[in-house]
């Protein structure tokens, strides 16, 4: 693997992990202040993943399904951190490369986030779907900072498109002689 692919590799690992750790505190956090266990949402998912718990008033914290959940999780957090880091490389290499790479990056996260609320779906009475969603969008948002804090070029370009600041052409055409414009 050449040098570079060892930087976006661990870029992409670096980004998953804040990921991860940013949903496992904010779940855990969500879970004391509800009175419960801090691992009470990750038993219960482990519980249901890979110990077939169906009735979620039965769960009960332990080890076990903790460490089950989280290392699924964090697999998963990784695996998309790999492909976060991997979309941003690609977009430096082209001036509008960045769009495509933000597109596919926000479908990803999506699909993977409707994915799990679609497995869940049994769970929902024991699982607000606040109580997972905020914690998530709370990592998307760090998961995209940190890209941006490590590709500049990304980032400049961004602003740029965000900001207008296009000086080769005017944003709006003129309009044609004879006709008014929108106001």
């Amino acid at each position: 693997m050449r040098e570079d692919r060892w930087e976006v590799a661990f870029r992409g690992l670096l980004i998953g992990s804040i990921g991860y750790l940013i949903v496992f505190l904010g779940v855990g956090v969500g879970d004391l202040l509800q009175g419960r266990s801090f691992f009470y949402t990750f038993s219960l998912l482990g519980g249901w993943l890979f110990y077939g718990l169906e009735d979620p008033a039965r769960v009960r914290v332990w080890p076990g399904a903790v460490f089950a959940y989280n290392g699924v999780h964090l697999l998963f957090f990784l695996a998309f951190g790999l492909f976060a880091s991997w979309m941003a490389s690609v977009a430096e290499r082209g001036p509008l490369l960045w769009y495509a790479a933000l597109v596919m990056y926000l479908l990803a996260f999506l699909h993977l986030f409707g994915a799990f609320l679609l497995m869940t779906e049994p769970l929902r009475n024991a699982l607000s779907i606040w109580h997972v969603s905020i914690p998530t969008v709370l990592a998307l948002a760090a998961m995209s900072w940190a890209l941006l804090r490590q590709h500049p070029q990304l980032r400049h370009e961004l602003d740029e498109w965000v900001d207008g600041d296009d000086d080769d052409e005017a944003p709006y055409p003129e309009p044609r002689p004879g006709t008014a414009a929108l106001p």
